[in-house]
């Protein structure tokens, strides 16, 4: 009977010292909480704002553009077979001139009546036409005495102006020659030159005529440059 008196007596005491919360309390701590987390949340929100005003705005990225993922790779067809280089063509040499010819040519003494060349004529490697006629060419030979033939590569040199008319006179004659020559066949000279009359023999008269006075003018000339 004392047991069950002291266990009572236990059981009220500790019922007295923690007291059970009854549904107003607790109604009444959950406001208390709630009322706690709006002011919070109120403060938080201040904060943000204040410190978003201090910041400068911050500009947007551009927005990047996609990159497409890289496909699968194709197969690799199978190489080409390679394309022959062509071979470039050699520069087209002109052949060795061969032995320099007693009787020049109409076309060599043209060009040396010209000045353009010394008036000396070579055989070709191959064909009856002389080394300088071009191809289709005719080279008809076409005599011409020894003394003047060695003076043409007087006509190539350069002429001063103190011996003006004496080159007015030379060219004057080489074309007298040329029309001889060619028979009439072109008008270069300055003047209107005369068809030949006579025969071959006639012609070849006035050329060598033609050819003395050509020489009288440069005769001078060459005992002038021996004498310097």
């Amino acid at each position: 009977m004392q047991i069950i008196t002291i266990i009572i007596t236990i059981t009220t005491s500790r019922s007295k010292c923690f007291p059970i919360p009854s549904r107003a309390q607790r109604a009444a701590a959950a406001r208390a909480r709630a009322v706690r987390a709006e002011r919070l949340a109120a403060e938080r929100a201040a904060a943000e704002a204040a410190a978003a005003a201090v910041e400068p705005e911050l500009e947007p990225e551009p927005e990047r553009e996609s990159t497409p993922a890289p496909g699968p790779e194709p197969e690799s067809a199978a190489p080409a077979p390679p394309v022959p280089e062509t071979p470039a063509r050699p520069p087209r040499q002109r052949p060795a001139s061969g032995a320099r010819r007693a009787v020049p040519c109409l076309g060599c003494l043209r060009s040396a009546l010209a000045g353009r060349s010394t008036g000396e004529c070579f055989d070709a490697a191959v064909g009856s036409r002389c080394w300088r006629c071009a191809s289709g060419h005719t080279c008809t030979p076409v005599y011409v005495p020894p003394a003047p033939r060695e003076l043409f590569p007087l006509l190539t040199t350069d002429r001063s102006p103190a011996v003006a008319s004496a080159a007015a006179e030379m060219d004057r004659l080489r074309a007298a020659v040329r029309v001889l020559l060619e028979g009439g066949a072109e008008e270069e000279q300055e003047e209107e030159q005369a068809p030949p009359a006579g025969g071959p023999a006639a012609v070849r008269a006035q050329v060598l005529a033609l050819v003395g006075q050509i020489l009288d003018l440069l005769l001078p000339q060459v005992q002038q440059q021996q004498q310097q």
